[in-house]
């Protein structure tokens, strides 16, 4: 894909791997709708940026989203789902209402953006999508079974839609990190070794440069982790 005047959706774009993607795609050149729970987040990360504030969870913001692309660019090419929660603690201890909103941000949130987004790229004659799940999604990690269990299902949905919308010319990515310095990840001021983990840009750095592969390979999953984990 050529990112110079791409048009593309960020979820969770006001800081983490979702800002780092934003600027990494904002200096390539790609115009950008992004998203994060308040617009004030959003107002510093991309000047000129469109900002659609909302929970991905609602099926009226993924609407907004896609409208607003479409409305402002006349079309969309690309659509990473990065926004996500983390939770941890045992499974006894996660109350059903912790359980539930895990889902709604983790999976119920890419499911509603691709719904939204695929009709759109079909009518453009393709595009990306680019789901960020974790190496949760393919290792069991204790005290975190929500959230594991929304990466490995989020890695399912990833693997069953690439097969649906291939056709279209319509690309589906799975980035999978490990340890990276996030606010739900790792904590830099607390782990000791921060510097051997991974960081935002990173992953920004790896998503920018399969989605800028030729349209017709696709890197459909991607595991990054760590080179000497700390």
């Amino acid at each position: 894909m050529e990112l110079n005047g791409a048009v593309a959706i960020v979820t969770g774009a006001s800081r983490g791997i979702g800002r780092a993607t934003a600027e990494a795609l904002a200096r390539r050149g790609a115009n950008l709708v992004l998203n994060a729970r308040t617009a004030k987040a959003l107002r510093d990360v991309v000047p000129g940026a469109e900002i659609v504030a909302g929970d991905v969870g609602d099926e009226a913001t993924a609407h907004a989203l896609v409208s607003a692309a479409v409305r402002r660019f006349g079309r969309l090419d690309l659509l990473v789902n990065n926004a996500g929660v983390g939770h941890r603690s045992t499974l006894e201890q996660t109350t059903p209402d912790v359980f539930d909103q895990v889902v709604r941000t983790n999976l119920r949130g890419p499911y509603l953006l691709m719904r939204a987004a695929i009709p759109a790229m079909r009518a453009g004659g393709g595009g990306t999508i680019v789901n960020i799940a974790s190496l949760a999604a393919v290792n069991p990690v204790p005290e975190r079974a929500a959230y594991a269990a929304t990466k490995w299902a989020l890695l399912g949905l990833s693997r069953s839609v690439l097969q649906e919308v291939r056709k279209d010319r319509i690309r589906v990515i799975v980035i999978e990190p490990g340890s990276t310095l996030t606010e739900f990840g790792h904590d830099p001021k607390k782990l000791a070794n921060a510097e051997k983990c991974l960081t935002p840009e990173d992953i920004a750095a790896t998503l920018v440069a399969a989605v800028a592969l030729p349209d017709r390979a696709c890197l459909s999953e991607i595991e990054i982790r760590p080179t000497d984990p700390p």
